[in-house]
C-alpha cells in the first residue's frame, strides 16, 4: 500500500515539474481548492496546483483528494474561448470555455485504479493586478476506468489564485 501511494505521489510531482519548465515565456503558478462529485471521489473537496505557460496553450492541474480512497488527478485544458467579458478595459475580467482531459489514480485500503476522461471547463478569470489572477470555474466531465468499470459522469468547481512569473 505504501509503495503504491509513493508511486502516485512521485508521478504527480514529476508531471508538475515536466510542464513547469519553459524558457522565454511567463509561467503561471497557483493554488486552487475544489469540490465536486464522481463515483471515485464522492463529494469530497480537493487541493491543487495550477500551472500555465504562456508559450503552451494548456492549463495544467495536479489535484489531491485526501481520505479513503486517496485520489490524485492530473488534468490539461485547452481554452477554445478565452475572451474579455468587459470590453472597455476598465475591469480586467475574462471568461473562458475549453476542452481537456484528465488522468486519475486512486488507492483505497484494498484497491488501486486508474481512470481517464474528458472535461469541459467554463469559468471566469480576473487579473486583480498585472501578475495576480483570481479564477473560478465549473467543470463537467466524463471518465472511464481502465479496470472496466462503467462510465463515470463527473462535475466539479474550482476557485484559485495564480501568480505570473
Amino acid at each position: 500500500m505504501k509503495k503504491k501511494l509513493l508511486l502516485v505521489c512521485v508521478v504527480g510531482l514529476l508531471a508538475a515539474n515536466v510542464f513547469a519548465d519553459h524558457p522565454g515565456g511567463k509561467l503561471g503558478v497557483g493554488v486552487f481548492g475544489g469540490g465536486g462529485s464522481s463515483t471515485a471521489a464522492g463529494g469530497r473537496g480537493s487541493l491543487g496546483l495550477s500551472l500555465k505557460l504562456s508559450g503552451l496553450p494548456l492549463f495544467w492541474g495536479v489535484t489531491a483528494y485526501f481520505g479513503d480512497p486517496f485520489l490524485m488527478n492530473v488534468s490539461a485544458d485547452y481554452y477554445l474561448i478565452d475572451d474579455d467579458l468587459v470590453k472597455d478595459g476598465s475591469f480586467n475580467l475574462d471568461w473562458f470555455f475549453g476542452i481537456g482531459g484528465f488522468g486519475r489514480f486512486y488507492i483505497s485500503s484494498n484497491d488501486f485504479a486508474v481512470d481517464l476522461g474528458l472535461r469541459l471547463p467554463i469559468g471566469l478569470s480576473w487579473h486583480i493586478i498585472n501578475n495576480v489572477e483570481l479564477f473560478a470555474d465549473v467543470v463537467p466531465g466524463l471518465g472511464i476506468s481502465l479496470q472496466g468499470n462503467p462510465l463515470d459522469w463527473t462535475w466539479g468547481g474550482e476557485l484559485g489564485l495564480r501568480l505570473w512569473l
